[in-house]
């Protein structure tokens, strides 16, 4: 029977479409107020993670004309602010992870679909693509009433996306660039659509709140839409969740607001916003946000600055305790002996001269390996058509969150025996088997003494070319941080994507200070001394003040005539 089931499950991941399970990482934004925060008033901050670029996606800019006053960042071709704030109001974002699309198996007879009944007729969009350097191409795109047919990796489905559904975001912005209380910023945010996004908010009143505004998706009892379904016409998509009733909290009793990508909802909330297998982060970074957070208050800028920067793995202080136990009943060499003394003086943090972090995140991988590599053969998973998307690693959420869940509260679950029957058996076996693979692989590749196995041997950060043009990017630096800690790296080894820009924002009795940085610089000619002059101080945790709206940013000013 466990078998079987496990095969239906491995069965139901490989009819996934490419791209469609989650990726590493995502964004942090957190708000506190009151007694959470020094002085009682309300405080912001906020890091969406982003690839890094350089130049970056990101640019400091302070709007102002008349009724409009606002700062922040801001991204090419945007009339107006992002993230940022005013003088009433700060807000920040993160990417709220609701499934947005839809997968339909159409039944297709020629130039035919069969939906509701009867055979209907594609509708056929030629597109005439110019090739620079190549011949033009020429695309014949099939179209059915769930949306644009697509082939990719030897799936061929109709995709529906909520992308496609008209969003008046300007407007939105600039409603919200304009708003002095949450009522008008929650209001602008009504005609926002897709992608789905975060607003986190505080204001100068000492109010914090969060919002989740756009299209989410629903069908009928009984479809899975975490999975391709019919395009009989069954399963679709019947409306969305109505604008007063999707995620939302204004001033908690908490008095903390945390977004870190994880679901928003309980599992009372009774419409469908996905699974975690589609985007929904675990909720490492969450739970250590909200328990650094409350450990810390009265909330300042600092503290903010220091979890912002901080690259504690919240997994691994789940799951270490139960390692260092299988290892004290297991039979071990004196070297083994001597990486288990690293990892039981460890505080958890990824630490560029960490060496107990590069034994703990090369054991996260080979326990991941030992568990499920097995059921992959077995289930003979096409892990070829879609690396990213099917191999087993800690970038497949639901795989860490179940073999934590086994690891922690179910040790004699059937998977640690594999479809076999002949693997570990049991929890502390399948941990003394990846430990031992992974001294054994760092032993090979470093040598010496464990003590020299530091993360900045395995782990840098990169922040390449927009262009991927060679030596037009800053790196790869030894770094800190993976994609579990709040200043997440990802992206492999040499990690890519990580806190694309950092931003503070408090209000002390209503008195405003603003402060930010990002990887990057104001300029976008390489050459520049502002192409990359941030990136050391965002490398170093440090801030600047974010220009003042209405006041000249330096000696040289520019105006605009006519």
């Amino acid at each position: 029977a466990v078998a079987a089931a496990a095969a239906q499950l491995l069965d139901q991941l490989s009819q996934l479409p490419a791209n469609q399970i989650h990726q590493y990482p995502d964004s942090n934004a957190w708000a506190a107020n009151g007694p959470a925060v020094k002085g009682d008033g309300a405080l912001l901050g906020g890091d969406p993670h982003l690839p890094q670029t350089e130049p970056s996606v990101w640019y400091e800019v302070a709007l102002s004309a008349p009724g409009y006053q606002v700062s922040g960042v801001s991204v090419p071709g945007l009339p107006g602010i992002l993230l940022g704030h005013n003088a009433n109001i700060a807000w920040s974002l993160t990417d709220t992870q609701n499934a947005a699309t839809r997968y339909y198996a159409e039944r297709i007879r020629d130039d035919s679909y069969y939906w509701r009944g009867a055979w209907r007729p594609m509708t056929v969009v030629h597109y005439t693509i110019p090739v620079r350097g190549g011949a033009t191409v020429n695309l014949a795109v099939d179209i059915t009433v769930h949306g644009p047919i697509m082939t990719q990796a030897g799936q061929r489905m109709a995709v529906d996306w909520m992308g496609n559904v008209p969003s008046d975001d300007i407007a939105a912005l600039f409603g919200i660039n304009e708003a002095t209380d949450f009522t008008q910023f929650r209001a602008a945010l009504t005609g926002w659509r897709a992608p789905t996004q975060n607003f986190v908010y505080a204001d100068k009143a000492g109010n914090i709140g969060v919002i989740a505004p756009g299209y989410y998706p629903q069908v009928a009892a009984g479809c899975r839409p975490w999975l391709p379904m019919p395009g009989t016409g069954a399963c679709d998509v019947t409306g969305v969740i109505p604008v007063q009733a999707v995620p939302q909290v204004y001033d908690p009793p908490s008095h903390l607001i945390v977004t870190a990508n994880q679901r928003p909802v309980t599992a009372a909330y009774p419409y469908y916003i996905g699974t975690s297998a589609d985007f929904y982060d675990p909720g490492y970074r969450a739970a250590y946000a909200y328990k650094y957070l409350a450990s810390h208050e009265p909330l300042s800028v600092a503290s903010v600055a220091a979890l912002q920067n901080n690259v504690t793995d919240s997994l691994a202080s789940r799951v270490l305790p139960s390692l260092l136990t299988a290892l004290g009943a297991a039979s071990l060499s004196s070297s083994q002996r001597s990486v288990v003394s690293l990892l039981s003086s460890w505080n958890y943090a990824m630490d560029a001269g960490s060496a107990a972090a590069t034994v703990w995140w090369t054991f996260w991988n080979d326990y991941l390996t030992t568990v499920f590599e097995p059921w992959w053969k077995a289930g003979k998973v096409p892990v070829g058509r879609d690396v990213d998307g099917l191999a087993v690693g800690p970038g497949q959420a639901p795989l860490n969150e179940d073999l934590e869940a086994w690891t922690l509260n179910d040790a004699s679950n059937a998977a640690f025996r594999g479809p076999s029957g002949r693997g570990p058996g049991s929890a502390p076996a399948a941990m003394v088997a990846a430990f031992r693979q992974a001294v054994t692989h760092l032993s090979a590749k470093f040598g010496g003494s464990p003590s020299t196995w530091t993360w900045d041997r395995e782990h840098a950060r990169s922040f390449p070319s927009v262009e991927d043009a060679a030596g037009l990017g800053y790196g790869p630096r030894a770094a800190s941080g993976d994609p579990f800690s709040e200043d997440a790296a990802d992206g492999g080894l040499t990690a890519t994507t990580g806190p694309s820009w950092r931003m503070i924002v408090t209000f002390d009795a209503g008195a405003l200070s603003a402060v930010g940085v990002y990887p990057g610089g104001q300029s976008e000619n390489p050459a520049s001394p502002w192409y990359t002059n941030l990136v050391p101080l965002w490398w170093d945790g440090q801030y600047l003040p974010l220009p003042v709206p209405g006041a000249p940013a330096g000696s040289i000013e520019w105006s605009l005539n006519g």
